[in-house]
């Protein structure tokens, strides 16, 4: 089975009905989301309006829980707290509903699970081999059939794979097969904020059967967002380079 991996929409919904008009036209059977559906962005009720009219089903994720009041907005920046002092204003209680009834975690069939982040943390940024070695007993104590895990949270597109031989981290090529003997995080990047460089919303498919990824990019207006956004009061500075030297990073420090 294909399924559409999304993370990181950050009330970009402009973004968001870009992708989804880019899935409609692949052979993908459903789609989920990981969490962090608002924040940032200043379009939080377009977007959940569009997650709860194509049914998509999801996770939460930090800005999701610092929105509702679940966490505290010290958990981002000085952008991210302001952006969410905004949100909460706008939304109506049938958004806070559906943001509170997104659970921790998603399991799908065939050993996938879906996170925001790690396994009960929404906040922690995967990034360091030690931590992936870590969260996978975490994960494989939790559930010992897992084999996959979709995590979202850096708006990075990547794969890491945990076998007997080490940690190794593939880079998001346009398709790629993960290693069956493995356990295998994977990353779809950010729809709404990606932080690599590129400007256009992404997102993965992963064919459950065949182990296959397929990491797509979206074009869509970023002005028109960047413009709203701007209209309101919030200012989201670069974030591309900042992406894109952490990739450098994570690349150089792990084989």
């Amino acid at each position: 089975m294909r399924i559409a991996i999304l993370s990181d929409i950050h009330a970009n919904s402009d973004a968001l009905a870009a992708v989804l008009a880019d899935i409609a036209r692949h052979d993908v059977a459903a789609t989920v989301h990981l969490g962090d559906v608002v924040g940032y962005n200043t379009r939080p009720r377009e977007t959940l309006a569009l997650l709860r009219e194509h049914r998509i089903p999801g996770v939460r994720g930090n800005h999701d829980l610092m929105a509702i009041g679940r966490l505290p907005a010290d958990q981002c920046g000085p952008v991210g707290r302001k952006a969410i002092g905004w949100t909460r204003k706008v939304l109506t209680e049938a958004d806070c509903d559906y943001l509170a009834s997104l659970p921790d975690e998603l399991r799908l069939e065939g050993g996938i699970l879906c996170t925001h982040s790690a396994l009960g943390d929404p906040c922690v940024r995967l990034h360091a081999r030690g931590q992936f070695e870590e969260e996978t007993k975490v994960l494989l104590h939790f559930d010992g059939d897992l084999r996959v895990c979709c995590t979202g949270h850096t708006h990075l597109q990547q794969v890491v794979e945990v076998a007997a031989g080490g940690v190794v981290r593939r880079p998001a090529v346009p398709e790629l097969v993960l290693d069956p003997a493995a356990f295998c995080f994977l990353n779809p990047g950010s729809v709404g904020q990606p932080r690599d460089g590129d400007e256009r919303a992404a997102y993965a498919v992963f064919d459950s059967e065949t182990y296959h990824v397929w990491f797509h990019r979206v074009a869509y207006d970023v002005r028109r967002i960047t413009r709203e956004n701007a209209r309101r009061g919030i200012r989201i500075g670069p974030r591309a380079a900042q992406g894109q030297s952490l990739m450098s990073r994570l690349f150089s420090s792990v084989p």
